[in-house]
């Protein structure tokens, strides 16, 4: 018995020599990556957007697979919705039809405002069991007023090729000539295999506009069902998948006398020959060739638009140029994105010929270079073995490859159905490119392609490490007169970014365990500190004042001072006193290390308890600059010298850490086999925490006790460049060796910092952290397509600042102007040509055009004034999100929790983005 027409005999059983086979059965064991008959079908059939689609049979085939598919829809999104009767074991056992009649007339009923007919889909098991799709469409038939179409192709009759030509013989039968156009141009055809994947329709929808050309059905891309119903009206069918529905074309060049093509509309060469070939037919079968009407029109488009084209995609080809890459996709797109890659320079090293015909593969070798090899064994062993055999600059493939590709480092570009942009016509020509570029060019290859730190070369790893060792004193002999980020001209500051240097003090005070900080200025200053770390941390802050009046403004706050100190000295028994200056003190000036020297001699039963002093005026700096003079002054009065203390370290955290940031960072340090000693310590106080009692002293911080010792470390590391004096205050004092680091956000920045742990304890990086590290690097690779070309504008302390422009633009984000709160040093090598001093209505300004803000709460003005739905809280304030004080992006596991936060961030908003566009 013949086999039927849709198996394509003459094709599958074709082995030319020097050719693949073609359409041949997936053996047991083979692992390759075919799909199935349903798969096929649903392929072909359900991007149909005002149709319901019913999967019979139990939860596998629809629940792994509804709404996979990159088809977009202009109108309905019914087509999204999954439905399945899911059979459950008593289905199997005693038939599944009625529940199947009772599923069809539901959903009739209850979509019968959206659905224009439902189609179907016998599986396997339903198959099998001998459940009668058709003759329980026909029964429900009588209940229901819209056509039910039974796609009887249950996965075991064969591959996904004969899914499709299955769909196309349903379509032939069921669908098409059903019903006539209510409009009916001079030009009308139908486009066949085309499924509007990311909108590729709707990039070639201007070229036939413009030619006149009506789109009369397309199958079966953001179609409707009726528009399939007068298909056969068309003068002409044009085959974009020259696999898929090739039957359907033939069908109905026999029944209506309606010629077809096969054609591409991927890369410049293909596209112009795609309308040539279209416009011809379309004089010969309207007109006549002597008229050339459509032909003439096809020419002074392509005049124009490749002109256009070359000119855009003329940077992304001169940074292509030279690359290579390995293609593996199926059909038409086989050889036309071979025509693509070379048109932007790509060399073609390997490709695949999946799903594709024995005439696409001859059209796809004479492309190629003679040497290039055809990818014949399509299983994960087959196509790594490919990879590194050929060492490609880039793998062009569908998305069961991306995941293999990405595991091995390469960078990759999804060409199938799960791709997000558009690559037909010229447009699609200049977004191919563009993505192309941002695939091979990303920042983050040459980080994942370097060598780790248990890799590198003793030479490598000590210059490394001398790197950090010297990093303070670096830092500190940059000359800031000569810097060229530039700091407000303007009178008014409108929306601040700036925090109060007494702030930053009071963090740093924080961080020491029985600690009460004591402001010198006016209690207005102390309560507005406290509101603005109570709505950060949502905690208690333990901060006193020594509430200067009008009287002691004008004859000097020394006794006011001594008062305050001996008033919280013996009422609240603190561990340590930490004085601060305001604004209001510094301009009297009052001589505060004076006022405590005679508070001293005036009060010698209370000598047991330190008093740290930080000079923090209001109009120098910002809540880094006054924190890190509150650990300088805390480094410098406090710890003792001595012998040292093998295995124990002083960390120096920036005041841009999170509590959940310290923890981490000592936790890696223990890791090591080290003993740190956190100046100050905020992960054990300010992390959210409930004691047994509630004191009115900060709790949970570094001791006293441990800060004496940190003059006995074997060295000191600082995190931050505002630390670098800290660091050396250390060094001077007790010789300790200084390491320093102005960020540890970043696969590089991590493996830095390291190194460094590596070669102070005298320990190999421990095993875990390698492990993060690989995690690290998958989440990179996984990532990175959110981030390519974003623009973004930060605004943040200095610190801050650095650390997420370094992680930002290493990710491939365009950095739009980096705003700091105070100018500093190291702020003129940040990656991007706009950096400045200013405030958030500076930021209204800098921000218009950008896909993400990062800056503290109070950006959202800014970002809602911008329309920019993509602000990412970082830095302090964060008061209208809870658990900023847990936001760990520091070490492998921080930077990865970054990178999926910001990624996610990305990809809500493009959703939102393609919603509007829709709507």
């Amino acid at each position: 018995m013949a086999k039927p027409d849709y198996y394509d005999v003459s094709e599958c059983e074709t082995h030319d020599a020097g050719a693949p086979k073609f359409c041949k059965k997936s053996e047991p064991g083979e692992g390759t990556e075919r799909s199935c008959a349903y798969d096929g079908a649903r392929v072909v059939l359900m991007p149909l957007t005002d149709v319901i689609h019913l999967v019979h049979g139990p939860i596998a085939c629809a629940g792994n697979s509804w709404d996979n598919r990159g088809a977009r829809s202009s109108g309905s999104q019914l087509y999204r919705r999954g439905f399945t009767t899911e059979m459950l074991e008593n289905d199997v056992i005693f038939g599944g039809e009625k529940k199947l009649y009772k599923a069809i007339i539901e959903l009739a009923d209850r979509y019968r405002d959206q659905a224009k007919a439902i189609f179907v889909y016998a599986t396997c098991v339903t198959a099998m069991t001998g459940d009668d799709i058709e003759a329980v469409c026909k029964a429900a038939q009588e209940k229901v007023s819209i056509p039910l179409i039974p796609v009887n192709t249950p996965g075991f009759i064969g591959d996904k090729n004969i899914g499709n030509r299955l769909a196309g013989e349903i379509l032939f039968k069921r669908v098409v000539g059903t019903a006539e156009p209510p409009v009916l141009g001079e030009y009308p055809i139908n486009l066949i295999g085309e499924y509007n994947i990311a909108g590729d329709l709707w990039g070639m929808l201007p070229l036939f506009d413009r030619l006149g050309i009506q789109i009369l059905s397309c199958f079966s891309g953001d179609a409707k069902f009726e528009e399939l119903r007068y298909a056969h009206r068309a003068k002409l069918n044009v085959i974009i998948c020259s696999k898929s529905l090739t039957n359907l074309a033939k069908k109905m060049q026999k029944s209506y006398g309606m010629p077809y093509l096969e054609e591409s509309f991927y890369g410049m060469t293909d596209t112009a020959k795609a309308l040539r070939d279209i416009a011809r037919e379309l004089d010969n079968t309207v007109g006549g060739l002597e008229k050339r009407i459509m032909q003439d029109r096809v020419e002074r488009l392509l005049e124009e638009e490749e002109a256009k084209c070359r000119e855009r995609i003329a940077p992304y080809r001169a940074r292509l140029e030279g690359k290579r890459s390995v293609l593996f996709t199926g059909g038409v797109k086989t050889w036309s994105m071979v025509n693509a890659l070379r048109e932007l320079g790509v060399e073609i090293l390997a490709a695949g010929t999946q799903n594709s015909t024995l005439e696409d593969f001859y059209r796809m070798k004479a492309l190629m270079h003679q040497d290039a090899r055809i990818i014949e064994d399509t299983s994960t062993a087959g196509l790594l073995s490919v990879m590194y055999e050929k060492v490609p600059d880039l793998i062009v493939a569908g998305g069961k490859t991306k995941f293999l590709a990405l595991k091995t480092k390469t960078p990759f570009l999804d060409i199938n159905h799960g791709r997000s942009h558009p690559y037909a016509g010229y447009e699609g020509m200049v977004t191919f490119a563009k993505q192309l570029d941002l695939t091979v060019n990303n920042p983050i290859w040459p980080v994942l392609n370097a060598k780790a730190p248990w890799e590198k070369a003793e030479e490598e790893l000590a210059a490394d490490v001398a790197k950090a060792a010297g990093h303070a004193e670096a830092h500190l002999a940059e000359e800031l007169s000569a810097s060229r980020v530039k700091v407000p001209t303007k009178c008014a500051t409108v929306n601040p970014q700036k925090n109060s240097p007494a702030l930053g003090a009071t963090l740093a005070y924080l961080g020491i365990d029985q600690m009460l900080g004591l402001l010198h200025g006016a209690q207005g200053c102390s309560t507005f500190i406290r509101l603005q770390l109570s709505r950060h941390f949502k905690e208690s802050i333990a901060l006193n004042s020594t509430s200067m009046s009008e009287d002691t403004a004008i004859f000097g706050g020394w006794e006011n001072l001594k008062k305050g100190i001996k008033r919280v000295i013996e009422k609240f028994k603190p561990t340590v006193v930490g004085v601060m200056t305001s604004g209001l003190t510094e301009t009297m000036g009052d001589d505060v290390r004076s006022a405590i020297v005679h508070f001293r001699q005036e009060n010698p039963e209370l000598a047991s308890v330190p008093i740290i002093w930080a000079s923090t005026p209001d109009y120098s700096g910002s809540l880094q600059e006054g924190y890190a003079a509150a650990v300088e002054a805390i480094v410098k009065s406090v710890p003792e010298g001595g012998e040292t203390i093998p295995g124990q370290v002083t960390v120096l955290p920036g005041a841009h850490l999170t509590p959940a940031d310290v923890e981490e960072v000592k936790e890696i340090c223990e890791a090591f086999g080290l003993d740190p000693i956190m100046v100050p310590d905020i992960s054990c106080a300010l992390d959210g925490h409930i004691d047994d009692t509630v004191s009115p002293l900060s709790t949970g911080g570094v001791s006293m006790e441990r800060i004496r010792q940190a003059g006995r470390s074997a060295a000191t590391i600082s995190i931050g460049d505002s630390l670098a004096k800290a660091g050396l205050a250390l060094k001077e004092k007790f010789g300790i060796p200084c390491y320093g680091f102005t960020s540890i956000t970043g696969l590089a920045e991590v493996d830095r910092l390291m190194e460094t742990l590596s070669a102070i304890s005298g320990n190999p990086v421990p095993e875990k952290f390698r492990r993060w590290r690989s995690r690290l690097m998958d989440a990179m690779v996984d990532s990175h397509y959110q981030f390519g070309l974003k623009k973004v504008t930060i605004a943040l302390e200095a610190d801050n600042l650095k650390t997420m422009a370094g992680f930002l633009a290493g990710m491939g984000c365009e950095i739009q102007a980096a705003i700091a709160a105070t100018r500093v040093r190291g702020l003129d090598v940040l990656p991007t040509e706009t950096v400045f001093v200013g405030d958030l209505e500076d930021l209204e300004t800098a921000a218009v055009g950008s896909d993400l803000l990062v800056a503290n709460s109070n950006g959202r003005q800014a970002a809602a004034k911008l329309g920019i739905k993509a602000h990412l809280r970082a830095g302090l304030p964060v008061f209208d999100r809870l658990g900023a004080h847990q936001k760990m992006w520091v070490g492998y596991r921080g930077t990865m929790n970054l990178l999926f936060e910001t990624a996610n961030i990305f990809q809500a908003n493009a959703r939102e983005a393609q919603k509007l566009a829709h709507n």
